[in-house]
């Protein structure tokens, strides 16, 4: 009985990262299709997929040097490269060798980011403390915000949100941002006391309606709220 607990507790959170990295993958290849609101979903997909193996390590205690490995692997191509591929054929394409470039920054930012984190488990003495912060923008968060351009083009029909070199400075910031080393807001530093648990579990009631009932105007208001997270870190912080 042991055994099979230990067996699961290594490969439940292992075989929901495949299905992340499967969700990438395949966001990749509707974007080449130019299937942009389904490339989207597959990239939310992935980013579900990346939380919950996270949890289900820690919940049934089976992390390991190989899940933190593989979970990078999977980030970097659900987070990094799915995205910028899919604003490059979406808006960069359109600048030639300058669009590309950007979306090939973005990406080894993205793995320099993950490599980075993979590197600090094994630290003890860590410069920023992990849990409550973030070292720079986590990459499901980067590809979020690197999408909000796309949220809002399907809310409210903008074309000049699809101006190329406003996504190219868009890309480039946020890649920036990723190897930066401004403390993000992270949810082990949230207290789930007893006192505040109903209302948290209200809040994701009321976000998961949101999805629900209007898709792009929910990830609009999520992004634009870790935006002001961000720049409310780097006052408190500084």
């Amino acid at each position: 009985m042991q055994n099979n607990s230990s067996y699961l507790s290594k490969y439940i959170p292992n075989s929901i990262t495949i299905l992340s990295l499967c969700c990438g993958l395949t966001s990749i290849k509707f974007s080449l299709s130019q299937d942009w609101k389904i490339s989207i979903y597959l990239i939310i997909f992935a980013a579900i997929f990346d939380f919950f193996d996270g949890w289900f390590a820690r919940k049934l205690k089976g992390g390991s040097n190989f899940g933190a490995e593989l979970d990078s692997l999977s980030d970097f191509i659900s987070f990094g490269v799915a995205p910028s591929i899919l604003i490059y054929f979406w808006t960069l394409s359109s600048l030639n060798s300058l669009g590309w470039s950007v979306v090939l920054f973005f990406a080894a930012c993205a793995a320099l980011r993950l490599a980075r984190f993979t590197a600090d488990i094994y630290l003890t003495n860590k410069p920023i403390d992990s849990t409550v912060y973030f070292t720079g923008i986590p990459s499901p968060a980067a590809a979020g915000l690197t999408l909000l351009p796309l949220f809002i083009y399907f809310e409210f029909d903008l074309s000049i949100i699809k101006n190329s070199y406003l996504n190219f400075f868009n890309l480039a910031i946020i890649g920036f941002l990723m190897i930066s080393k401004i403390p993000t807001i992270s949810l082990k530093s949230i207290n789930f006391s007893k006192k505040i648990a109903p209302w948290i579990v209200l809040l994701i009631v009321l976000i998961c309606i949101g999805l629900i009932s209007n898709l792009w105007l929910t990830l609009i208001i999520l992004a634009i709220t870790y935006i002001i997270s961000i720049l409310y870190t780097i006052i408190n912080n500084r």
